[in-house]
């Protein structure tokens, strides 16, 4: 039987990307709302009484949204997948006091390609007499600088490595996806390890997987490498 997702920021590039694809991981669209506020707590009120409660919301609005969508969600016992860039500590203090009612999922990318790239920086542990660097390409009418996946990736190599980025380089033109790069930089050699994103959609399944993943999961909060790395 196929699931109810509701769509926040339904009407987006990430939205619509989300609708086009549901059907692929058992999903119907319900409903959803717009980038700017979210007005779910009404429309998920309203669902309810039409019985067509969703088993699980992706949230791909505005930042300026994220604290009533994950009240929303709480309120209504709805499962939460967030994939807002963009939010600062008060927005995930938000997503985490949601996540003691319901369970709730964010990343700041939702590929898992950056997940494997996130992995694979396990391999520079240890190693001395590299500088660290990131690079993040993306297309001109991306607002966040740098972008949320670099400070992902820069958190990672503190988790995996215990060392950050010495620097992080954000250039935004033309219409590219998302290319991420971290760069290990000696004075005889460079290690150079990349993703490219090639369309929006492969954020969109991630997120979907990620919707199918956490839907009747105790409440808490996960990231993206839960679904692979436990």
């Amino acid at each position: 039987m196929s699931q109810k997702l509701f769509v926040c920021g339904r009407s987006g590039r990430m939205g619509k990307e989300v609708e086009a694809v549901a059907n692929e991981f058992g999903f119907t669209v319900i409903g959803g709302t717009g980038r700017a506020t979210a007005g779910i707590d009404a429309a998920l009120a309203e669902l309810a009484q039409a019985g067509q409660k969703p088993d699980v919301v992706i949230d791909f609005s505005l930042p300026i949204a994220t604290a009533e969508v994950a009240k929303a969600c709480a309120k209504h016992g709805v499962p939460l997948v967030s994939g807002v860039t963009g939010l600062d500590d008060a927005h995930m203090t938000a997503l985490r006091k949601a996540a003691e009612t319901i369970p709730v999922l964010y990343s700041a990318n939702m590929s898992i390609g950056i997940q494997m790239l996130a992995k694979a920086l396990e391999a520079l542990k240890g190693v001395d007499g590299f500088d660290l660097a990131i690079e993040d390409i993306h297309h001109r009418h991306k607002r966040d600088h740098p972008s949320g996946t670099a400070l992902l990736l820069n958190k990672e190599l503190q988790k995996r490595t215990g060392r950050e980025a010495g620097e992080i380089v954000s250039l935004r033109g033309g219409g590219v996806i998302g290319i991420h790069r971290v760069l290990a930089l000696s004075e005889s050699e460079t290690l150079t390890f990349e993703h490219s994103a090639l369309n929006r959609g492969v954020f969109a399944r991630g997120a979907c997987r990620a919707a199918r993943w956490i839907h009747g999961r105790a409440p808490g909060f996960h990231g993206l490498g839960d679904l692979f790395f436990g």
